[in-house]
């Protein structure tokens, strides 16, 4: 039998390909991962000095401020899937409800652009559009005779404002793929749907959301992964009159480890946070193997 050769003339141009993203990937996300020794260390800047177990994590459990990042982390964490998650199934339903294919075209653009641009760039516009000086959203609210609102100094509203913000962001990217699935479904269902005299929204309850359920699923499944994550957003977003309701651990850990220069304190937070995020990549797995028709995990 005749061996069969892994380079050849026809494939070392993509070896070559994947040489630079496996070499980014394996300095900037396994080797920073012996780092994680620090939060079980006494580390400071002038080195290591001993090992002490659990001690850093039984200090960070007694810190108000940390617990109070993990209960912002989860309303954040649970906001998302209540708004976010669904806004872009809503927009790809009333996308796909469009007859005009030009209208829908520029529609989609105009709801994908914001994706494109960086979170910070996002942060100064709508900073900006909500200033209670110079906002135009205050203009507006003056105009009418109201008076001028501090968006971005409400506690209790930033949850649902940088949700609001998100979903301006990132619903028209997140749409795509279910615009593909609603393109899979079968047009003879909605003829024989009409003829049986069901409307639009009977058309949407039983054939449209049954068809692309298991593309729901897995995007619901996937997205657990990276739900945590949510330092860039909330970094470029936060302030000192909200960070009561704005620290998520993520900023807590920079906050820790960065300004105030305690390393094995952020060290063993992130790790803590790591952990959570295996657990639910693990559940995210097992939902996966259960539900979807080929009970197959992700990983």
């Amino acid at each position: 039998m005749k061996r069969q050769r892994i380079f050849t003339s026809n494939n070392i141009v993509l070896y070559l390909m994947f040489v630079v993203p496996f070499v980014s990937y394996v300095l900037f996300q396994y080797l920073p991962m012996a780092g994680l020794l620090i939060a079980f260390a006494d580390y400071r800047m002038s080195g290591f000095k001993k090992w002490v177990g659990f001690d850093n994590f039984r200090q960070i459990f007694k810190m108000p401020f940390f617990w109070q990042s993990f209960r912002n982390t989860w309303v954040f964490v649970f906001l998302r899937y209540l708004f976010i998650f669904p806004a872009p199934i809503v927009l790809a339903l009333l996308l796909n409800e469009i007859r005009l294919r030009r209208l829908k075209k520029v529609v989609q653009t105009f709801t994908t652009l914001p994706h494109f641009i960086s979170w910070v760039v996002v942060a100064g516009i709508w900073i900006s559009l909500l200033s209670p000086t110079t906002g135009y959203v205050n203009e507006i609210i003056k105009a009418l005779g109201g008076k001028p609102f501090f968006f971005m100094a409400k506690e209790k509203l930033f949850p649902f404002l940088y949700n609001g913000i998100s979903i301006w962001k990132e619903v028209g990217y997140s749409a795509i793929i279910f615009l593909a699935a609603l393109a899979g479904v079968n047009p003879e269902l909605y003829e024989s749907a009409v003829i049986d005299g069901a409307g639009r929204l009977q058309q949407t309850r039983y054939i449209t959301l049954p068809a692309i359920s298991q593309t729901i699923l897995i995007v619901f499944v996937l997205s657990f992964t990276g739900v945590l994550n949510l330092f860039e957003p909330i970094y470029v977003l936060r302030n000192a009159h909200i960070s009561p309701t704005a620290e998520v651990l993520d900023t807590y850990t920079y906050d820790v480890g960065i300004v105030q220069a305690h390393y094995p304190l952020a060290t063993a937070v992130g790790l803590f946070k790591s952990s959570i995020s295996l657990v639910m990549v693990l559940a995210a797995n097992f939902i996966s193997k259960r539900f979807t028709e080929d009970h197959r995990g992700i990983i």
